[in-house]
């Protein structure tokens, strides 16, 4: 079975993510309702997002996984260039894969749809509660920031989808392992409607939470240092030292994402055991 066109299935993406959008909000395009069809389709793209990464990669394991060749003697310390060179050839980033790239190619549809109708979402919302068309105001979802966010995504697999293109792609395994971050986006989503939609349940919200953060953790921090390790054992070192190794673009780009997410973790855990406390600890109890 051959795989369609990477421009037929970033068309078809993004295509088939805003139609689905559309005419689900056509009749009734309220910020509640737009809220609630944003969070379900993003809740079904994750789910195949993950899926699709995870069967990638185990038809690949052979280039995160390979027989390693022995160690050099200290005497043969390569040089700079010739480390870089070497590097350049791991499997890690030399691996070639049509499925991988399609992949990047259908999350850069989704990324460019959401990122219109995030933006979209924002403009209609303020323009209701301005005419207070509508009264309730949605927690846990901050829709402007997450549209800039999206929208950079975007714009840097667009342009991995130029070097693909021109056959020149590099590390796209890489990518496809930071995409399995995305699993844990289906227990935000889940966590969002109960604090938004599930009034009184306050120990299913908690429980949701315990299971958002401790996936967040595994999937957005703890995905890092697993490919740092991968990259690590390709070239004999640990993780950390993997790292001070990257060039400064990759560690500049790889310290600020593991530094945003962990920050972002720590201020999860801050609040979840606030109200944790809040659900044990009841008024006069």
């Amino acid at each position: 079975m051959s795989i369609p066109s990477l421009p037929q299935i970033l068309l078809t993406s993004t295509a088939a993510y805003a139609s689905a959008f559309y005419l689900s909000v056509l009749k009734s395009p309220t910020p509640i309702r737009l809220a609630k069809t944003r969070e379900a389709l993003s809740l079904i793209h994750c789910t195949v997002a993950t899926a699709l990464s995870l069967a990638c990669l185990r038809q690949h394991s052979d280039a995160l996984f390979p027989a390693l060749p022995p160690a050099a003697p200290p005497s043969d310390t390569p040089s700079h260039a010739d480390r870089r060179a070497s590097e350049s050839a791991l499997p890690l980033i030399a691996t070639r894969s049509a499925f991988a790239n399609a992949i990047t190619a259908f999350e850069t549809g989704y990324l460019l749809s959401d990122s219109l109708i995030l933006l979209y979402s924002v403009r209609l919302t303020h323009l209701s509660y301005v005419a207070k068309r509508s009264k309730q105001r949605l927690f846990g979802l901050n829709m402007r920031h997450l549209a800039y966010h999206h929208a950079g995504l975007s714009a840097a697999l667009l342009y991995l989808q130029w070097y693909i293109h021109h056959g020149r792609e590099k590390g796209v395994l890489v990518v496809v392992m930071m995409m399995l971050m995305n699993a844990s986006s289906p227990f935000g989503t889940l966590r969002w409607w109960l604090v938004n939609f599930g009034s009184g349940r306050e120990t299913a919200i908690v429980l949701t939470t315990a299971a958002y953060l401790t996936v967040y953790a595994v999937t957005r921090v703890g995905l890092i240092y697993a490919i740092l390790g991968v990259w690590g054992r390709q070239t004999g070192v640990s993780a950390l030292q993997a790292f001070g190794s990257l060039r400064w673009q990759c560690k500049l780009g790889t310290g600020t994402m593991g530094a945003v997410n962990i920050a972002w973790l720590a201020m999860g855990v801050s609040n979840f055991v606030r109200r944790s406390l809040n659900v044990i600890v009841k008024p006069g109890g």
